[in-house]
């Protein structure tokens, strides 16, 4: 799931069983918007983010990455309580 944390908007989404670089570029590439207009990707330090192919799509719409900080869970705030909502 991909969340504009300005409005925490769903902006795009996939889904499968396990999270991989495919499901992630899925989603990516799904998004309505231009993708122009987004200019910080931010995420957390799962292997399906840290990879080449991930990178290159940044490269590509020059968008810049964000990581969050290893162990601290208020940096996803805003995406995991979105998360939550629909694991309830």
């Amino acid at each position: 799931m991909l969340i504009d944390l300005f409005n925490c908007e769903i902006i795009s989404y996939s889904s499968r069983t396990n999270k991989t670089v495919q499901l992630v570029q899925k989603t990516f590439y799904s998004i309505t918007r231009p993708l122009k207009q987004i200019t910080l990707f931010h995420n957390n330090w799962g292997n399906e983010f840290k990879n080449k192919i991930i990178d290159n799509n940044l490269n590509i719409f020059n968008i810049k990455r964000s990581l969050s900080n290893k162990r601290c869970p208020y940096d996803n705030a805003g995406s995991e309580t979105i998360y939550k909502s629909f694991k309830t």
